[in-house]
C-alpha cells in the first residue's frame, strides 16, 4: 500500500449514486496521476492524503486505486482559500475566502466549527453565516466519518455505501446495531455485517446477533429455494449453519422474540418472513375478491356465433376443446389456461381476444385498444412475442403497472388498471411479490386470463403462484392437453412431451427436421457448439435475434462464462473497438443481456441486445451505446456491471422467450443442476431447430429427476385449510448461506 499527497484538478467521471469516481490529481513532485475509487466530491486545490495501490489498465495505463483518504495535515494558505471559495460553499467567493483566512488564520475551519460567530467580523449577515456554517459542517462530517470508517478497516466502497445511506448518523447506526445493514445495504449479508459487528465488540451471543442470523437464515432459505415458509427444524438447522457452534437455546429464544416482535410470522407451525407472508395473504384475498364479484354471463349461443365469425376471418377451425376454452374464459371472472407446447394455447388466446373485441365492438387495429385490453408478460421478450402473435400491443407486467426507477408502482389497490380484459402470459415465472402487486391492481370490472405451462420451471423468486392457483381448484381451469396435427410432426414437441411424461424412447431421441442430437465428449463440445452457431448463421439466421445457447450453469469448462468468452473471441478480433470493465472486455457488436431492471431507461432484467458503438463524452468519459429491440440505451463505464455477455445464457434467464435456433450443451458437470423441469423449459424455448450436444445420456437421467416441491402457503390460504407439511429436511448445504 502506498500513500500519496495531492490536489484534485478535475473529475473524469463521477457516479452520484455510489460515489465511484475517476479523477486527476497533481502530486507533490508536480506529476499528474489518475486515481479511481469510491470517495465523495473532494474540493479542488485542497491537499489530500490518499492510501492507494497501483493498478495497470490495458488501455489507460497506470492508475491508483484509492482505499482511503484524509485531508492532509498541512494546507498552504492559497489551497485553503481555494477550498473555501469552491463550489462546495454558496456565496463565498475568492475575496471573502481570502478575508476569512487573513482574519482567522490557517486554522480558520477549526475556529468556525467551534464558534460560527467568528464570521461576524468577516462581514457576513446571519443568514449567510448559518448557511456557510452548515455547509462547512456537513463537508467536515462527510470526510471525518469516512476517515473513521476507514480506520475500522472498511473498504472505501463500503464506507461510501454506508454514508450514502445513513449520512452523519453512520457511526451511531453501526454502534447501535450493525446487523441493520443486512436489510438496508445491498450486498451486505450476515457474514459481512458480523465482521463489522466484531469491530464494535458485539459478542457472539448478543441478542442482536442471534436475531439477525435467524432472520438472515429464513430469508436466505426462501430466496435460495423459492419457499415461502420454513419449518422450525429447518430454521434451527439453517441458523446453526449461519452462526456456527452455538447452543440451540440461543436460537430458540431468538425465534420466540422475533415472533413476539412480528419480525417473523408463525402460522400453523410454519415460520415466514413477514413481507412474504403478507404477499401470499394479499394474493389470496384479491383472487377471492375477483372470483366472487358480480359478473353478467355471456349467453353461450351468442359466443358460438362470434366464434364462428372469427373462424372464418382467421381461416381456422377450432376443436371442441378450444371452443369450450374460449367460452369458459369469457364467462369467468378469472381463469387459467394451461398446456404444453403444441396444445394450442396461443390459438385459444387469440380466439378469446378476437371474440371479445366483437362482443364489445372494439377495433383491434385502433391506437386505443390498450385502453381496453392488456396483454402482459413477466419479460420483455415474452411481451414482444405476444404482440407479434396477437397483433396488438403487449408489455411487461412492470411497465403495465407503471413501475418507475424509484421502485414504486403507479397502479395498486387504490388506483387500479382500467382495462376490462387482462391476459397474463408466462405466468409460471411470476413470484409472490409481482403477483401481489398485479392482483391488487386489477379491478372487479376485469376479466382475468392467466396463461402458462404448469410443467415449466417455477419463478426465480419465492412462491409457486401458478401451481398453487391450479391446485387450489377455486378458479376456472382450462387444461389443453391435445397436441395438434401440425405439432405432432415436430421432433422438439415429441421430445418435450416425452421428457415431461417421463416416457423417453428411441423414437423421440432420433434426429428429425427440427431436432439434432450430437454425441460428444467434453473436449470436443466447444468446437461443436461453434459449428452449430456458424451453420445457423450460414442459413441466414441472426446471431442476436435468432440464435441462443442455453446452459444450466455459469462456471466450469462448458459453463456460461467460458462459452461466452470463446464465442466472443470467435466473432471479434482483438483489433476491434473494445472497452474493459472489471474482468470483462466488451467489443462493438457483442451480444449482451441486461441483469437488472432499469425502468428509467426502458429496459428490464433479461432483455437482450448488442453493443452498437463506443464513444467519448465531452469530459472524455467512456459512453457505450447498446441496442435493445431498436431502442438505443447508453451506459457509462461503471454501468457495465448491469450487463453480461449473452451468446450463452442460463435456462432460467431464457424463460418467457423463444428463439429460432437453440443450442443446448449437455456436459456431465451439469448433473448437479439438471432436472426434468429445467431440461423441459430449455427445450421448449425453441421455435425452428434444437441441437443437443454432448453427453446425451443426461437427457434420460435428467427427465427422471424432479425439482423439489416448494414449501408455499398460497394454496392453503386460497382454500382455507390446514395441510400437512411437506418438507425436505436434508437438503440444506452450508453453501446456501454464504453471502453472494
Amino acid at each position: 500500500m502506498t500513500k500519496i499527497i495531492g490536489n484534485i484538478t478535475h473529475y473524469l467521471y463521477k457516479n452520484k449514486d455510489n460515489g465511484y469516481s475517476i479523477a486527476k490529481i497533481v502530486i507533490e513532485d508536480g506529476k499528474e496521476v489518475i486515481i479511481t475509487g469510491y470517495f465523495p466530491e473532494l474540493a479542488k486545490d485542497v491537499s489530500y492524503e490518499f492510501e492507494v495501490e497501483e493498478v495497470s489498465h490495458p488501455k489507460y495505463g497506470v492508475q491508483w486505486k484509492v482505499n482511503s483518504f484524509s485531508k492532509a495535515d498541512v494546507q498552504n494558505k492559497e489551497g485553503l482559500i481555494a477550498y473555501l471559495s469552491s463550489d462546495l460553499f454558496t456565496g463565498i467567493g475568492p475575496m471573502r475566502a481570502r478575508k476569512i483566512v487573513d482574519t482567522l488564520g490557517d486554522d480558520a475551519i477549526i475556529k468556525i466549527l467551534e464558534d460560527k460567530n467568528v464570521l461576524k467580523d468577516i462581514g457576513l449577515n446571519p443568514l449567510q453565516i448559518e448557511r456557510f456554517y452548515q455547509q462547512l459542517f456537513q463537508n467536515q462530517v462527510v470526510e471525518e466519518t469516512l476517515v473513521k470508517l476507514y480506520g475500522y478497516g472498511l473498504t472505501s466502497r463500503m464506507a461510501m455505501k454506508l454514508f450514502n445511506k445513513y449520512g452523519s448518523e453512520t457511526l451511531k447506526v453501526l454502534k447501535s446495531n450493525p446487523y441493520k445493514l443486512i436489510d438496508d445495504i445491498e450486498g451486505v449479508g450476515f457474514v459481512r455485517a458480523d465482521e463489522i459487528a466484531k469491530l464494535f465488540d458485539i459478542s457472539e451471543t448478543d441478542e442482536r446477533r442471534i436475531e439477525a442470523a435467524v432472520l438472515f437464515a429464513c430469508h436466505t432459505y426462501s430466496f435460495k429455494k423459492g419457499d415461502t415458509y420454513i419449518t422450525e427444524k429447518q430454521l434451527i438447522q439453517s441458523s446453526k449453519m449461519v452462526l456456527g457452534q452455538i447452543q440451540e437455546d440461543y436460537i430458540i429464544n431468538a425465534v420466540v422474540r422475533l415472533v413476539d416482535q412480528e419480525r417473523l410470522i408463525k402460522n400453523n407451525q410454519r415460520y415466514y418472513i413477514k413481507f412474504i407472508y403478507e404477499a401470499e395473504q394479499a394474493i389470496s384475498k384479491d383472487i377471492k375478491r375477483l372470483i366472487h364479484r358480480d359478473q353478467t354471463s355471456i349467453i353461450k349461443q351468442e359466443l358460438s356465433t362470434y366464434i364462428g365469425i372469427v373462424e372464418k376471418i382467421l381461416q381456422i377451425s377450432y376443436t371442441e376443446k378450444q371452443v369450450e376454452a374460449i367460452k369458459e374464459a369469457l364467462n369467468s371472472p378469472i381463469s387459467v389456461i394451461t398446456g404444453g407446447p403444441g396444445t394450442g394455447k396461443t390459438t385459444v388466446i387469440r380466439g378469446i381476444i378476437e371474440v371479445y373485441a366483437r362482443l364489445y365492438d372494439l377495433d383491434l387495429a385502433s391506437d386505443k385498444i390498450q385502453e381496453h385490453i392488456a396483454l402482459i408478460a413477466p419479460t420483455g421478450r415474452a411481451a414482444r412475442r405476444m404482440k407479434d402473435v396477437m397483433g396488438i400491443p403487449a408489455q411487461t407486467i412492470h411497465r403495465q403497472l407503471g413501475y418507475n426507477y424509484e421502485g414504486h408502482f403507479l397502479f395498486d389497490d387504490v388506483y387500479q388498471l382500467p382495462q376490462k380484459l387482462i391476459v397474463i402470459d408466462e405466468s409460471s415465472m411470476i413470484d409472490v411479490f409481482l403477483a401481489n402487486q398485479l392482483f391488487k391492481s386489477i379491478s372487479n370490472e376485469s376479466i382475468v386470463i392467466i396463461v402458462g405451462d404448469k410443467d415449466q420451471l417455477p419463478s426465480v423468486g419465492p412462491g409457486h403462484v401458478l401451481g398453487d392457483i391450479l391446485s387450489s381448484q377455486i378458479v376456472t381451469v382450462i387444461e389443453l392437453n391435445e397436441i395438434h396435427r401440425q405439432a405432432k410432426n415436430s421432433g422438439i414437441i415429441r421430445l418435450a412431451t416425452a421428457i415431461n411424461q417421463q416416457s423417453l424412447n428411441k423414437e423421440v431421441l432420433t434426429d428429425s427436421n427440427d431436432l439434432t442430437f450430437i454425441s460428444s465428449n467434453q473436449d470436443d463440445m466447444m468446437d461443436l457448439i461453434i459449428d452449430a452457431v456458424d451453420q445457423a448463421l450460414d442459413a441466414n439466421y441472426d446471431l442476436i435475434e435468432d440464435v441462443q445457447i442455453l446452459v444450466p450453469m455459469y462456471r466450469g469448462p462448458i459453463g456460461i462464462d467460458q462459452i461466452n468468452k470463446v464465442m466472443q473471441k470467435h466473432f471479434h478480433p482483438k483489433t476491434a473497438k473494445n472497452i474493459q470493465y472489471a474482468d470483462k472486455t466488451y467489443y462493438v457488436g457483442d451480444k449482451v443481456i441486461q441483469l437488472v431492471n432499469s425502468p428509467e431507461r426502458g429496459i428490464m432484467n433479461g432483455d437482450i441486445g448488442y453493443i452498437h458503438d463506443m464513444t467519448k463524452t465531452a469530459t472524455n468519459d467512456d459512453l457505450i451505446a447498446v441496442m435493445f429491440d431498436g431502442n438505443k440505451v447508453f451506459y457509462h463505464k461503471p454501468d457495465l456491471e448491469e450487463l453480461n455477455l449473452a451468446y450463452a445464457i442460463s435456462i432460467h434467464k431464457s424463460q418467457g422467450s423463444e428463439y429460432a435456433i437453440v443450442i443446448m450443451p449437455l456436459a456431465n458437470g451439469y448433473q448437479v443442476m439438471l432436472r426434468k423441469e429445467l431440461l423441459y423449459t430449455g427445450i421448449t424455448r425453441t421455435k425452428s431447430h434444437l441441437s443437443l450436444i454432448g453427453a446425451l445420456g443426461l437427457i434420460e437421467k435428467s427427465a427422471n429427476i424432479l425439482n423439489e416441491k416448494r414449501q408455499t402457503a398460497l394454496k392453503s390460504f386460497l382454500v382455507e385449510e390446514d395441510i400437512q407439511l411437506e418438507t425436505n429436511e436434508d437438503e440444506l448445504s452450508p453453501f446456501d448461506f454464504l453471502d453472494e
